[in-house]
């Protein structure tokens, strides 16, 4: 499996971004990871156009200011649509919330937390198999 070369992950837990960073890291899956802690910050970041953007983002649901499917209607909406494979990444287990994340193109998969070399490897192969 080929390397990416950024990961952005969404999530207001701190804590949770920091070992999610860590087993990414410790995994080799990219050459960058990078945090934000809601979605109005990483749409502010993927705004600026000072950076490419990430070949995958790893997207909470339930945060402050924007949540992620607050984010996944801005991100289609505003014509952002296969620039970026989005993961969902969160606590959540409802079946709505799987349902839901499932009608947006750039979702390729629902994990819940926490992170893993196994569901790494499983998104980077879906990634390959885009």
């Amino acid at each position: 499996m080929h390397k990416l070369r950024h990961i952005l992950i969404i999530d207001d837990d701190e804590v949770s971004n920091m070992l999610t960073q860590i087993t990414l890291n410790s995994a080799a899956a990219a050459d960058r990871v990078s945090t934000v802690l809601n979605g109005k910050e990483a749409v502010d970041r993927l705004e600026s156009a000072q950076e490419p953007f990430p070949d995958l983002i790893l997207l909470d649901i339930n945060m402050p200011l924007m949540n992620g499917f607050e984010f996944l209607e801005y991100w289609t909406r505003n014509g952002f649509t296969g620039y970026s494979k989005i993961s969902m990444y969160t606590t959540s287990i409802r079946d709505e919330d799987k349902a839901l994340a499932a009608q947006y193109p750039d979702v390729i998969a629902y994990m819940e937390k926490s992170l893993n070399e196994e569901k790494i490897n499983h998104l980077l192969t879906l990634l390959e198999s885009q």
